[in-house]
């Protein structure tokens, strides 16, 4: 059986590389997994800790700031809460983004 979940706000899937910075403590790299326009979810975070309520920024290729708080973390996953919604023609910018940096790994591998 499977549980309909209703959502405020269209998530849109991404694999957009970022660091996951907070402060006074080293960014870890990670990526962009998930994005909609009040959270975020980055996966690949290694061995780096966040606890709910941690406030972080997440920093895009083109240095980008998005600042946000931790929701949930776990196994080198983290969800975040985003300060401020982003407005669409963010939200368009940063998947336009997305969709340039995989046009380019596609090239790099002749695909």
């Amino acid at each position: 059986m499977s549980v309909l979940t209703i959502r405020a706000y269209r998530r849109y899937a991404t694999r957009l590389p970022v660091r996951l910075r907070r402060d006074g403590r080293k960014a870890a790299s990670g990526l962009l997994i998930e994005l909609s326009q009040q959270g975020a979810r980055i996966s690949n975070l290694g061995r780096s800790t966040y606890e709910v309520g941690d406030s972080v920024t997440i920093v895009t290729s083109t240095d980008l700031e998005i600042e946000g708080t931790i929701r949930w973390a776990h196994d080198g996953l983290a969800g975040v809460r985003l300060c401020c919604p982003l407005h669409l023609p963010e939200m368009r910018d940063l998947l336009e983004l997305n969709r340039r940096e995989q046009g380019d790994m596609d090239r790099r591998y002749g695909t």
